[in-house]
């Protein structure tokens, strides 16, 4: 699958430079220019990030913690259609269907209803999305070749959901799975633009919901006196239903059929094969500031050695979420060939949250505990990051452009977890030793590498979207986990290190007060996630067990920049 979105992401950067190289050879000199028209067949590919959820019914009763899995998620894919619009007419109609391969992978505690019931860890994968959608569009702007709409109507999806029984007493206990396409409908919005007579960028927000699908809960066991190990006794599943659905956010271009009269085509194009003497735009750069208000989680999940295919079984679970505010710096050079250079630099505070504890250790010799959570109610610390891309405009006029890019990003989180109040057992002290001071701490670097697209769309006059999606194909990070109240290890620190990948997603809308000047308003999405991670616990020389990572990091944001021309 990552393989299949690092490969749609070469195709449209390569296929867009070469057909439309073809296209600037046959288009005419001169040619008058007449109101667009959207109908036609086209063709198109898409990249993109989003945000899912998977919620499972307890049919135990009400959980003490869980049963939600967030999974977040990076896409790329096709799309074709057909538009009709007629002549005179603003209003378009359209039947379009699509395609993605998606990368996401989510896990949460779930069934957790009782401190003496041995509850299960939850799962999500997802593989592919598509819908079949009829869509009603506006046209406006110059000769309507910008075009605002509306979609609804069917989706799919394939991918996997399992529900595990934790602690390592239960190795042998099968997973309950679902492991089929589930059915549903979407609804969704975007803007396209018209750069050419056959080419157009869009933006696009879908929501899709697949409602309630039926699963067998796997066998777990449940401690009838609690830290009494030998009152354990095996207890027997129950159905119970999942309800999944996800926001998705798209940046496409598509390729319009039957066109090619050249009308529309003085429009800025990839220099290839460029006519001699063609004058392109001059140096340009842009510098801003940028102030983000953010929501972060972070989690890691400790399983039971380094065997992946034990992976799923935890014998513990850490979870924070901060609320951070941070500023930042950002640029961006655009050259004479169409090659661009940008980035951002920032760093700020964790000014409030939370964290939960969680273990399994039902037999344990010492602390029989089916279930554990201690939670902590506040969380500070500090975040900074870096990003540096360089790339390509592919298309471009005066109302959208389209480019492609590679870079890397660089993400540090450092956290403090103070207080302990135990919410799953009888003694709120149980495991929390003094109840106040400082807890665990969390700190991981992670560096990234970033393939992704870059799109901007004129929407009002002086106001513009732009859009900036990337794909991490490959994120390395380095963590350390301080157990500050430990007395019983012999060192308070575990370190960790190992690979995944993750996505990073904004969307800002900007108004022009000068030609030089403009303000904005934006969202950002970013998330990682790595399951070949190895951990060395509690002074460990070696690895001792897997530990799989996730983060995500989002937020809204205000900015002003300023453009230099030459």
């Amino acid at each position: 699958m990552r393989t299949s979105i690092i490969c749609v992401s070469a195709v449209l950067a390569v296929s867009c430079g070469a057909a439309e190289a073809a296209d600037l050879s046959r288009a005419p000199a001169t040619k008058a220019i007449t109101a667009w028209n959207w109908t036609g067949f086209y063709l198109g590919g898409h990249l993109g990030a989003g945000f899912g959820t998977a919620k499972v019914d307890n049919p135990f009763g009400p959980s003490i913690y869980g049963d939600t899995v967030r999974a977040p998620k990076a896409l790329a894919g096709l799309q074709a259609g057909y538009n009709w619009q007629a002549h005179g007419s603003p209003w378009v109609l359209g039947v379009e269907v699509d395609a993605s391969a998606i990368d996401a992978d989510g896990t949460n505690t779930c069934l957790a209803y009782s401190g003496q019931f041995v509850s299960a860890n939850c799962r999500v994968r997802e593989h592919v999305v598509g819908t079949l959608t009829g869509r009603l569009g506006h046209a406006f702007g110059p000769d309507g070749r910008s075009l605002m709409y509306v979609k609804g109507g069917g989706a799919f999806l394939f991918g996997n959901f399992r529900m595990t029984t934790n602690a390592p007493d239960y190795l042998n206990q099968p997973s309950a799975e679902l492991d089929t396409t589930r059915w549903g409908w979407t609804v969704g919005a975007g803007i396209e633009h018209a750069l050419s007579s056959r080419w157009a960028v869009r933006a696009e927000y879908d929501y899709a919901n697949f409602g309630h699908r039926g699963i067998d809960g796997p066998g777990g066991g449940f401690l009838q006196t609690p830290f009494n190990p030998r009152t354990l006794v095996d207890t027997a599943g129950a159905p119970t239903q999942v309800h999944q659905d996800m926001h998705l956010i798209k940046l496409g271009l598509n390729y319009y059929f039957g066109r090619g009269d050249g009308a529309f085509d003085s429009v800025a194009r990839l220099p290839v094969k460029a006519p001699a003497g063609t004058s392109w735009s001059a140096w340009q750069f842009d510098v801003g500031a940028r102030y983000w208000y953010s929501h972060g989680r972070y989690q890691n999940d400790l399983t039971l050695n380094t065997i992946n295919a034990q992976q799923e079984h935890l014998v513990s679970r850490l979870t924070y979420e901060s609320e951070g505010h941070s500023g930042e710096v950002f640029w961006r050079i655009d050259s004479p060939q169409k090659l661009f250079l940008k980035g951002f630099a920032g760093g700020g505070g964790l000014v409030a949250g939370k964290m939960n504890d969680e273990d399994w250790f039902p037999t344990d010799p010492q602390n029989a505990t089916a279930y554990s959570n201690t939670d902590h109610n506040k969380v500070t610390g500090t975040i900074a990051y870096a990003t540096l891309d360089v790339g390509i405009d592919l298309f471009g006029d005066a109302f959208g452009k389209l480019g492609v890019f590679a870079g890397y990003n660089f993400y540090r989180d450092r956290k403090d977890a103070f207080n302990c109040r135990q919410i799953a057992l009888a003694i709120p002290t149980a495991f929390c030793g003094s109840s106040e001071g400082i807890s665990i701490s969390q700190y991981e670097d992670w560096h990234s590498l970033r393939i992704g697209a870059n799109g901007t769309l004129a929407v009002a006059p002086n106001t513009k979207l732009l859009i900036d999606a990337a794909y991490l194909p490959y994120t390395h990070i380095s963590a350390l986990d301080i157990h500050h109240a430990r007395t019983d290890v012999a060192s308070k620190d575990s370190s960790a290190w190992g690979t995944g990948r993750g996505v990073q997603i904004e969307a800002i809308l900007t108004y022009d007060i000068t030609p030089t000047f403009n303000v904005g308003v934006g969202g950002r999405y970013w998330a990682m996630w790595a399951t070949d991670v190895e951990t060395a616990g509690f002074g460990s020389p070696v690895p001792t067990q897997l530990l799989p990572i996730r983060v995500e990091r989002y937020g809204t944001f205000v900015q002003a920049s300023y453009k230099f021309d030459r």
